[in-house]
């Protein structure tokens, strides 16, 4: 996947906006209006959440000058907003949010998607045959500390849950990236292609491939973990 054109982002210099912006619960609530056009309650009912809870996050964006009112239809009773985002991409600079290192916003912002993880996964190990953990080591020498995670579901949904450390020259590791982002991108796609049909069962898909630093070398000597 490409990453944003840097052009088209609307950079924030406003602090109240930043921190909107950066709150991982505010912006789940304008998630929704980025780029496309919502009523309160289609966005209410995409995100599963209460009416008047999102009415209340629509005025303090409104307010924020994040959302703008689109078009209004006008019925017999109450008449009918629309909302949008004002841009279509935003950047936020990190001097402008309240967390004081970057790792300090990366766990709070990380906070959902892990604990989203960490639940479905639950549920996976929960529902196989093995709900504790191993520590073994494999065919290649490599030690494992593992749960082993069934393909799939007793209702028979596809289940993949892997990580593992590894050493790998340059060139491999450029290849193996590639291969995820595409895989990642396929995904994407398969998610937009059904977004028109009935609606199908949702997944979280995550890929990663990091380099550590030196000192995550130096405490985790030789050791593969595999999930």
């Amino acid at each position: 996947m490409k990453g944003p054109d840097s052009g088209r982002a609307h950079v924030i210099q406003d602090v109240g906006q930043a921190h909107l912006l950066s709150d991982p619960r505010s912006l789940t609530y304008f998630k929704p209006f980025l780029a496309e056009e919502r009523t309160v309650s289609a966005a209410a009912q995409e995100l599963g959440c209460n009416l008047n809870t999102l009415l209340y996050r629509v005025r303090v964006m409104l307010d924020a000058g994040l959302l703008r009112v689109t078009r209004t239809e006008r019925r017999a009773g109450r008449a009918i907003k629309h909302y949008r985002s004002v841009h279509d991409a935003y950047f936020v600079p990190f001097g402008l949010t309240a967390y004081h290192t970057l790792e300090d916003r990366l766990a709070a912002q990380g906070a959902p998607l892990f604990g989203t993880l960490i639940r479905a996964y639950g549920e996976v190990l929960r529902s196989s045959e093995h709900s504790g953990r191993f520590l073994l080591r494999d065919e290649r020498g490599a030690v494992l500390t593992t749960d082993f995670p069934p393909q799939q579901t007793p209702g028979g949904l596809p289940i993949v849950f892997y990580d593992t450390t590894l050493t790998l020259d340059v060139a491999d590791a450029r290849a193996l990236g590639e291969n995820l982002q595409s895989a990642f991108g396929q995904g994407v796609s398969a998610r937009a292609s059904a977004s028109s049909g009935p609606a199908g069962q949702r997944y979280l898909l995550m890929v990663a491939l990091l380099p550590l630093a030196e000192v995550d070398q130096v405490t985790r000597p030789g050791q593969d973990t595999e999930a």
